[in-house]
């Protein structure tokens, strides 16, 4: 796989994540529109989510979309000059365990979401915001998994 198609991949994959962000970011500065009523962070807290999750959310920052980020900068470094400086494994471990786990689960959460399922007791989200969830996490997914085999044929070659 040549590099111009993991660079569109990567592209991708990170312009997938933007409706994400940009919701979540509607949300962090008190918008409604698809979001169940109340707190957030109180909702993590009480469901036994770490510590730290429940400070970024109470600051406005969603670690799903901070996380997001971490796999578009992931992206970044499979495809482009200065990832091949880092250690092999340090990209496609955690390259292709993305595009393991995020794929089906947001393939998943595409069709369940406007069915009505949720995730746990996610009561009171709106469908569509399974879809946007949902195409955020597999396409971040799908491109990671598309970036990490060019990656892994590219520098398996220049090893050789």
């Amino acid at each position: 796989m040549s590099l111009m198609r993991s660079s569109t991949a990567a592209w991708a994959g990170a312009g997938a994540v933007v409706p994400y962000t940009v919701m979540k970011t509607y949300w962090a500065f008190g918008g409604t529109a698809g979001r169940p009523a109340g707190d957030l962070a109180a909702h993590l807290k009480v469901n036994g989510a770490p510590e730290a999750l429940v400070w970024l959310e109470r600051h406005g920052l969603d670690f799903t979309v901070v996380a997001a980020l971490v796999g578009v900068l992931l992206l970044a470094a499979l495809v482009l000059p200065w990832g091949a400086r880092l250690p092999r494994w340090s990209l496609l471990v955690p390259g292709w365990t993305g595009a393991l786990l995020l794929t089906p689960y947001g393939l998943a959460t595409m069709v369940a979401a406007p069915l009505g399922f949720t995730v746990g007791d996610a009561t009171g989200w709106s469908w569509w915001v399974g879809i946007v969830g949902g195409l955020a996490f597999a396409g971040l997914g799908a491109a990671l998994g598309v970036c990490s085999r060019s990656y892994g044929r590219r520098h398996d070659r220049a090893r050789r």
